[in-house]
């Protein structure tokens, strides 16, 4: 092999290797053809309760003496907050309204 062809190869191999590097990516980085991690963002539309979902078990369970059974958010009368069912005295389930503000309102709506 003489010395043209050898610098040809190698200008070869120099060119392929600028050509595939700059798509592999740095050591920990996401390459650019992997689906990117969507970005999460806190929803500005909608203000979340004042009081927490544990915050408003805690306040049913003091003031009903009950078992809380089950929680989830809920809105009632265009207000934010959570819907409880709880079991008072061992015998009866009820649901318990409590606001945004930790006030507790009994009865279905």
């Amino acid at each position: 092999m003489n010395a043209r062809a050898c610098i040809s190869s190698f200008a070869g191999c120099l060119l392929a290797l600028m050509l595939v590097l700059p798509l592999t990516p740095a050591y920990g980085a996401t390459p650019f053809w992997a689906a990117a991690e969507p970005q999460l963002r806190p929803n500005n539309l909608v203000k979340p309760p004042g009081v927490s979902l544990e915050q408003a078990t805690n306040i049913v369970r003091r003031q009903t003496g009950g078992r809380v059974l089950s929680a989830a958010p809920a809105g009632r009368s265009g207000q934010r907050g959570y819907e409880v069912r709880v079991l008072v005295d061992g015998k009866r389930v009820t649901k318990v309204f409590v606001d945004d503000q930790g006030n507790m309102r009994s009865g279905d709506k």
